[in-house]
């Protein structure tokens, strides 16, 4: 086994509480195998926030290890792109610049150049509004027009529709239409209009969060149509903000009310189910959550359980009546798991409101029904 001098300056000081002349240990000792495995342990982000106060970024340390060398950038690389969180419009722009820097390495055949689309597993986008168009500019002022401002989908596109689980708000669905448009006729053309050739894209996990009434984009458009009929999991978070049912002191008989009577959303009957020819499971949040006064007037912010259903015989009709949740709990067709979610109270005199994270809860994992 070879080992790495380029390591020289590390060092991993194993404290021992008995010996005090116990030797430090020289990391540089260690294989090339099992340094590189230390590296890509340390590089995997942590999606927990201990303190909203103190602002942390997930990717620090696969940051850091990317300055430390070639080899060692290549092995931290990947475990930053397995998750990638683009929050904000400026997200989205710095990413797209560093896809735009790849694309330059790679022309080069530089050692830098790194397949982003190869590594990442999971996308998501935050609440991203589309950017007004801008007013035409005099020529003498358009060379201060920074490209960054247009998002490039010739370069987004391939690495949004490589992730196999895509989550995005519904104000950010304009990044899917152009991501597709910008795939799709490029698709056709190379396959001569054969329609039993695969899609351009690995998605087949969608989670959608916010107001759930955008779909005729999607539905309107052969490339939109075809993406819909591959999803096999689909997953729907609440809008960020969600109201608690306040109770005196609290009542056992409550929850079995909830899950037993509790209908399903209105919205869900405007789901085109018809378009989802391949699903296997639908998943919603239901936010109905059970505080005593005693909690609510000390309660500001921290975790609080969401309600979680998946049907695991999700509707393929446009003519889907819903049900109760208790007719599929009960039938064995679904089941209600519980989510911890970050969440900030929003003081009311009559009700208790929150603002979910619904990033973080997403980024950890949500539980995953088979």
């Amino acid at each position: 086994m070879h080992h790495l001098n380029c390591f020289t300056p590390f060092y991993l000081i194993m404290q021992d509480t008995s010996p005090e002349d116990t030797p430090p240990f020289i990391f540089a000792n260690l294989s090339t195998e099992l340094v590189l495995l230390v590296f890509s342990h340390a590089a995997r982000p942590t999606f927990v926030k201990i303190d909203d106060n103190v602002p942390k970024n997930p990717y620090a340390s696969a940051l850091s290890l990317c300055s430390v060398s070639k080899i060692v950038r290549r092995t931290a690389l990947p475990q930053l792109l397995r998750t990638v969180l683009l929050s904000e419009y400026k997200n989205v722009t710095t990413f797209v610049r560093a896809l735009r820097m790849q694309h330059a390495y790679a022309q080069q055949g530089s050692d830098l150049h790194v397949d982003y689309a190869g590594y990442i597993d999971r996308i998501w986008f935050g609440q991203i509004c589309e950017p007004p168009p801008q007013a035409p500019v005099h020529r003498s002022f358009s060379s201060s027009i920074t490209p960054e401002l247009n998002i490039d989908f010739s370069l987004l596109a391939p690495v949004l529709l490589s992730a196999p689980s895509l989550a995005l708000d519904f104000e950010s669905l304009w990044l899917l239409y152009g991501c597709l448009e910008s795939t799709w006729n490029s698709h056709i053309c190379m396959n001569n209009n054969n329609e039993c050739s695969a899609p351009p894209w690995n998605t087949k996990t969608l989670t959608l969060v916010g107001e759930f009434n955008r779909w005729r984009p999607l539905t309107s458009t052969a490339e939109g149509s075809a993406l819909l009929a591959s999803i096999s999991r689909l997953t729907f978070l609440s809008p960020t903000k969600a109201e608690a049912f306040l109770l005196p002191t609290y009542d056992p008989c409550f929850d079995d009310l909830e899950h037993r009577k509790y209908p399903l959303p209105e919205w869900m009957t405007s789901v085109p189910w018809a378009s989802f020819k391949s699903l296997q499971s639908v998943s919603l949040t239901l936010p109905r959550i059970v505080l005593t006064v005693a909690v609510e007037t000390s309660y500001r912010e921290g975790n609080v359980d969401v309600e979680l259903l998946t049907l695991f015989d999700p509707p393929q009709s446009a003519h889907w009546a819903p049900k109760d949740i208790s007719a599929y709990t009960e039938s064995g067709e679904g089941c209600v798991v519980s989510i911890d979610v970050r969440a900030k109270s929003e003081d009311s005199p009559t009700q208790f409101s929150f603002s979910f994270d619904w990033e973080e809860a997403w980024a950890r994992g949500l539980p995953r029904i088979s």
